[in-house]
Formats: structure tokens, sequence, C-alpha cells
């Protein structure tokens, strides 16, 4: 996990963010010549910004420092902030701009401390001093500071700086997952997903990862994936298990295909698959990943047809392919399982599962498979008018047996009222293309 420390080398984005863009208004100049400190801040600003006044960070700087001597919080922060940089010509001073920004932290400005805890811990222009970047950050965050509580979660979890204290790293990052902030709410699913500074609680991780997974975050979508396969404190969902992490798989993720694995040889009726087990395991490895490379040596040591499946680089290389969504590798592996080739038995169910993903990008010959298969009810409830949507798109794409499919149907009225014209017609265009049952058909008639 990375964690974006607030750092001098940005300090020009936060000048331009702290001051923000004031006009000139007579009434501030007078209540800032009368002394008024927030006027002076204002006007400052003003001169800094060169916005309802000419740029001039010098004069910025005199009428911050009048507001900073009244004790003006924001106005110590930003006189500091100018003299930690040097920006505008203003001589750089790391000292005076240290002890401004110190006065501006003891008067509670969140800016300043959280400036201070990452000048603190990072050694920047200062010696690294975790215990009083940490108590910087405590005195901001409990000013609901979403910084410095996203901070003290990671500094406390990670236990590098500091002593790991994973209850506060916990506490801390529940608090800025309470303001919505999306890193925040991952780190609080993963930390009940794990029991890391709270009771294990898979449920909860789910409530917090779900919404995180449907806004597309592929962390999310990992761990919950491994939720709904592991069935831990929510039902089992095998295919929603499948979906999030093929979607993670994809896009390169070794730990995804590697839990891929373990579904196909762990789960259950059609989703316990052990040469999918065997493929995904493959594609694990080479992403480098230790317990897939150890789980295919130990499948290959249990039996030789195990030994065989893992050398069977077809299927593998299909799969691989399939699962970035190339539809012939897809319409391949439908035909691998229609056929149980290389498998005990034909598993349709998963023929029809991979066919419908090539017949969704527009193959046409997995759309014809998908109609017979719809028509014969082979994997899918038996379905005329599927059968039928399915013949109608391959054969539009001038599939031979799909136009030849489509005729018998509009001639026997399957699914479809009886229409000689048309059978006629998609007949002919099969037999057109020299598909021979087509001419048959056309010479009885």
């Amino acid at each position: 996990m990375r964690v974006r420390w607030f750092h001098v080398g940005v300090l020009s984005a936060c000048l331009a963010a702290a001051l923000g863009a004031q006009a000139q208004p007579s009434e501030t100049v007078s209540a800032a010549e009368a002394g008024q400190p927030v006027a002076q801040f204002e006007l400052g600003s003003i001169y800094f910004n060169g916005k309802g006044a000419e740029r001039n960070p010098k004069e910025a700087l005199r009428w911050f420092r009048l507001a900073a001597e009244q004790n003006h919080a924001q106005a110590q922060y930003m006189l500091g902030l100018v003299k930690l940089l040097g920006v505008g010509g203003v001589e750089k001073n790391l000292k005076e701009g240290m002890a401004w920004i110190q006065k501006s932290a003891a008067n509670d400005n969140v800016d300043a401390q959280n400036m201070l805890a990452s000048l603190y811990l990072q050694a920047k222009d200062v010696p690294r001093d975790p215990a009083a970047g940490v108590a910087w950050l405590e005195r901001a965050a409990q000013q609901g500071s979403l910084t410095a509580q996203k901070n003290l979660g990671f500094v406390y979890r990670k236990g590098e700086l500091i002593p790991q204290d994973l209850k506060k790293s916990f506490q801390w990052n529940m608090a800025a997952a309470q303001q919505s902030d999306m890193l925040a709410q991952f780190v609080v699913g993963e930390m009940y997903y794990l029991g890391e500074g709270v009771e294990q609680n898979h449920a909860e991780a789910a409530k917090w990862l779900t919404p995180l997974a449907d806004k597309g975050a592929q962390n999310a979508k990992l761990i919950l994936g491994k939720i709904y396969f592991e069935g831990q404190g929510v039902p089992p969902d095998y295919k929603r298990a499948l979906l999030l992490l093929h979607d993670v798989a994809i896009r390169g993720s070794g730990q995804a295909f590697f839990e891929l694995g373990r579904l196909f040889e762990q789960g259950e009726g059609e989703y316990r698959n052990e040469k999918e087990a065997v493929a995904y395991y493959t594609q694990a490895v080479k992403y480098k990943h230790t317990a897939a490379a150890k789980r295919l040596a130990e499948i290959s040591a249990e039996s030789p047809s195990s030994g065989e499946m893992v050398q069977s680089m077809e299927y593998v290389e299909n799969l691989n392919s399939a699962v970035r969504g190339n539809k012939l590798a897809q319409y391949n592996i439908g035909v691998f399982q229609y056929l149980g080739k290389g498998f005990e038995q034909p598993n349709y169910a998963e023929a029809v599962k991979w066919f419908t993903l090539a017949a969704n990008q527009g193959y046409a010959k997995a759309q014809y498979n998908l109609g017979t298969m719809h028509e014969n009810g082979e994997g899918v409830t038996k379905s005329l008018a599927q059968a039928l949507k399915w013949y109608r798109l391959a054969a539009e794409q001038e599939d031979a047996p799909a136009q030849y499919a489509l005729g018998t149907m509009y001639r026997d009225g399957l699914g479809v009222k009886k229409n000689a014209k048309q059978a006629r017609r998609w007949l002919q265009r099969a037999a057109d293309q020299g598909y021979g049952p087509a001419k048959s058909a056309l010479a009885r008639r």
C-alpha cells in the first residue's frame, strides 16, 4: 500500500489552494491598516496571488507577518510555507519557516500539523522524529483531518517508523472511511477480511468492498471474489466469484489467476474442473506466482493423468487467450467442453458459457452452436425462441449450417410460425454456399 505524503515538493500547489483568489475591496485595506488580522491575511493573499492588486511577494509577506504576529494561525502557516519554499523572490529560511509552521500547528491549524508530521516522518529539512510526526498527525486527525487519519492508519499498519499497532490502524482507517475516502474504505474491508486490528468478519468485509468493486476497484474485486468463493460470512456464490476474479485476471493479475485455479480445483458442480484449474495455475506461474508453481508440481505428482493435463498446452493456450477476451479461443474452449476433449465427459453447461462469450462478440460459429444447444436443451433449458435468435445472428453472417437450421425452423414451424417463403430463402442461401443438407432439402420440395 502506498501513502501520498504531503511533502515540500508540492508546497507551491498548497500555497495556491490555501490562499484562494481574493479581490481588494477598500474595506479589506482599511481593516488591515487598522490592525485586524483576518483582513491582514486576506490582503497578504491578494498581494501574493496578484489578483486584485499587482503581485508583490514582499508586500504579501509583510501582511502575513503582521497577521501572524497577532496569532492568526493560517497566516502563520502561509508565512512558514513561503519561508520554507523561498518563493517569489523571498529568501528561503528553513529555521524561520519551521518556527512559524510550529506556531500555526500549536494553534490547531490542521494543514500545519500535517505539514510538520510529514517533515518529521520523512526527515525533510529536519531530523527524522517519528514520535513527533505521529503526535502531530494525532492532533490533526482528532480534528477530523482526512489526510492525517489516512496517514495514521498507514504508519500504524506498516510498523516501520513506529511500532505496529493494528488496532489503531483500523481505528483511523475507519475514521477516514466514514468520510467517504475510497482508499480507506478498501483498507477497512481488507482488514476485516484478514482480521487485522479487528475480529475477522467476511460479511463486514464484503459490505465495505462491494461498492468499491462496483466502481471498478480491482483490489476490491480480488478480495470480494475470494470471499464469495470461500463462502465465509456470505453464502458461496461461485458464479459471482468467477466473474470478479476473471475481470481482475485479464488485467494481468497472477494472484487472480491463482484464485481462479483454486476455485476450479475446490469448487462444486460445474465449478469443479481440474483441467481449468491447471490452466489457471499455469497462467499464474507466468506472473511468477510461487504458490501456483508449487500447486502445479503437486498436481503433476498426484497422478499420471494430472501430469498429462499440465502438459496440455493446446487447452492452456486457448484458455489463456479466452480469459483475455479472444473470441476464437473462447469458441475453442467451448468445443473442448462440448466434446469432452481431454475430460472424463462433456460439460455442456461450461460449453454454453464459453460459446456465449464468443457469440456475444459476434462469432458466427459460436452463435450457431448456441442455437443447436438451445434447440436440443444441452446445458440450458430447451428454448426454440433462443435457438431461432442465435441461428438468425449466425445466418446473417453467412454461416451455412445456421442458414440451413433457420430455414428448417421456418419450414417446420419450430419456435416460429410456418413460412414457406422464408424457409426457401434461407435454405437457398445455404445451398448457394454448397451446403449439402440444404441442397437435399430443396430437392425434396
